[in-house]
């Protein structure tokens, strides 16, 4: 695969990497420049976690190949919480309403929110709703997010050092907010080792249908890489599917 060096100022430092021109810059930014806020769903453009700010427009990182940040200006989640007043207000406002819960969705959704307020300080909920719809949520039903954005210049937010007083009943921060809402928690793709072996799922093409395998021990000795081939045979228990 041909490569080339991709270079771009990345939250405010510049960054050179080598790197095929097609590759997607969510993985670029996530393996090799070690951006591991910038999270990924499904990888086909339609969740939004990997939202970034190519240029101050906001993009599917996923759907962005590496070429096209070439001499750009790239700013993902970690970077805008360091140094933009708006992300840090933003930051304070999802501690608050507690809009940051499994954490996924948390840094696109800021993201987006933050290109919003760098055009209109004031938005109204319509203007919100409109700039998070390319973002999906599955915790909160978007109320808090969208809370949380309406109500950027409020109070600051940070997680108590301890927690006094009367609190059955009170609001206060999630424990794990704060990490969410930094980009720095850490869920399962963030954390395998390099030689991590990977599963992928081979379904049927057809709605119907009885097929017989063939020869998989000959079917690995000819694909290195393979580690091996499980078939329902390989499953003790009932092979059942849904979602759960």
């Amino acid at each position: 695969m041909n490569t080339a060096m991709i270079a771009m100022s990345l939250n405010g430092s510049d960054v050179s990497v080598e790197a095929a021109p097609g590759a997607r810059l969510s993985e670029v930014l996530r393996e090799q420049l070690h951006t591991r806020d910038v999270k990924v769903g499904c990888n086909a453009g339609d969740c939004g976690a990997c939202t970034v700010l190519i240029n101050g427009e906001v993009v599917c990182a996923c759907m962005t190949s590496a070429a096209q940040a070439v001499g750009a200006t790239v700013e993902t989640l970690a970077g805008l919480v360091e140094t933009d007043p708006l992300a840090q207000r933003l930051k304070s406002a999802f501690l608050r309403h507690g809009a940051a819960q499994c954490g996924i969705c948390t840094p696109g959704a800021m993201v987006a929110a933050v290109a919003l307020l760098r055009r209109t300080t004031t938005p109204n909920e319509q203007e919100v709703k409109d700039a998070l719809a390319g973002v999906l949520c599955r915790c909160t039903g978007y109320r808090k997010i969208i809370d949380a954005v309406l109500d950027h210049g409020g109070p600051a937010c940070e997680l108590p050092a301890s927690v006094k007083g009367e609190v059955v009943g009170a609001a206060i921060p999630r424990l794990d907010g704060m990490r969410k809402v930094l980009g720095t928690e850490l869920f399962g793709d963030d954390v395998a080792p390099a030689d991590a072996l990977a599963v992928r799922v081979v379904r049927s093409p057809h709605h119907h249908a009885q097929f017989v395998l063939g020869d998989l021990g000959s079917y690995i000795d000819a694909h290195p890489g393979v580690a091996a081939v499980l078939t329902p045979a390989d499953i003790p228990g009932g092979n059942r599917g849904g979602v759960i």
